[in-house]
């Protein structure tokens, strides 16, 4: 029997793995970052927006250009890709807020394209702090685009991330200056890739700072006595009685009189306020506001003294006197005053007047 010739053969594929390198990118070197920082300098809150709830947008952030500085080696076409990480961790009173101090909360929003791969605005939480936003640009000094340490031909520079905005969230009124000290409220980091997957977190390196700080005022206007001055007057004195010193004259009975403030509804505010007495036409011994001076030798013989009926206080200082103000912003403080002989002995007829400020400090 004849048999048939058989011929074989064989096909032999080889395979390999391509994997992809990745590492980290800094601003102007390998381990540079910069800072974009929202100046809010001197800026007023007025009454309409110091209430819980309200919202206001900080100041434009202040940037510097840069250039890329990854540590892929001179000459590697890579992709660039980013996150960005909120850099307080307290959560503020809804998801995306922090809290920025005991008044504000602050809201970090990205702006579409601001970063490369960025195709819609985003808000920087800690449920994106690893969300990667991928470009699919390819940069290369071949290109005139290198992003790499010891590319001659470079790519840029840039700002990306400049037009970031902070919103400032008014959870608790607050009156006076706040001093917002530099915070970092977030930070956009930078890896590059050069294959089709992604970079690992541990990357990832910093490429800018954002950061908030400044000083915001919030006035408060209270009106004493409906902004009329308080007048006390003492009649007319008997000098014969007038006599003693350091004491009112005899059978003399005290001036009572009030003080009627309105500084507006303060209960949901964080800060105190007190009302200061201050003198003046000068003070004796602290205690007693000078009402007249001695023809002769221009010293002190009237005084004038004050207590609040209401704090059980027998002398109010009119060097940095304090009085209280109720937490509600409003009321009445029940004072009482009296004139002094302050020399001893009989005084020259005539009129006495002394006169006192008071002001509204805020703590």
């Amino acid at each position: 029997m004849k048999r048939a010739p058989l011929i074989t053969g064989l096909l032999l594929i080889s395979t390999s793995c391509a994997y992809a390198s990745s590492g980290g990118c800094g601003a102007d070197s390998t381990s540079g970052a910069t800072n974009y920082s929202s100046v809010v300098d001197d800026v007023t809150v007025n009454q309409t927006d110091n209430v819980t709830g309200r919202e206001f947008t900080s100041a434009t952030l202040s940037s510097t250009n840069w250039q890329y500085a990854c540590t892929c080696s001179a000459g590697k076409a890579v992709k660039l890709v980013y996150m960005v990480s909120p850099v307080l961790t307290t959560t503020g009173h809804q998801a995306g807020y922090y809290k920025l101090n005991d008044s504000l909360d602050i809201k970090t929003t990205l702006q579409t394209n601001d970063i490369p791969g960025l195709v819609t605005d985003q808000t920087v939480s800690v449920n994106t702090r690893f969300t990667q936003i991928k470009s699919n640009t390819v940069y290369s000094a071949a290109t005139q685009t290198g992003v790499c340490q010891g590319d001659t031909s470079r790519y840029g520079p840039v700002n990306i991330g400049a037009n970031t905005t902070f919103t400032l969230y008014v959870t608790k009124p607050f009156l006076g200056s706040m001093t917002i000290p530099k915070t970092d409220i977030a930070v956009i980091k930078g890896a590059w890739v050069d294959g089709m997957g992604s970079p690992s977190t541990g990357d990832f390196h910093d490429l800018v700072k954002l950061s908030i700080q400044g000083n915001l005022t919030a006035p408060q206007s209270c009106k004493i006595n409906q902004g009329d001055v308080i007048k006390v007057n003492f009649g007319f004195i008997n000098g014969q009685k007038f006599t003693t010193r350091n004491a009112m004259p005899d059978g003399f009975t005290p001036v009572d009189f009030n003080i009627t403030y309105d500084c507006g509804d303060t209960s949901k505010i964080k800060n105190s306020l007190q009302m200061r007495i201050d003198g003046t036409t000068g003070v004796v011994d602290q205690y007693n506001l000078v009402a007249r001076r001695r023809s002769s030798d221009n010293a002190p013989d009237v005084g004038i003294r004050i207590e609040n009926l209401g704090g059980g206080v027998a002398n109010i200082p009119f060097q940095n006197g304090i009085l209280p103000v109720d937490p509600s912003g409003h009321g009445t403080i029940n004072m009482r005053a009296w004139p002094v002989n302050l020399v001893g002995g009989e005084l020259e007829t005539g009129k006495f007047q002394g006169t006192a400020t008071i002001t509204v400090i805020v703590r």
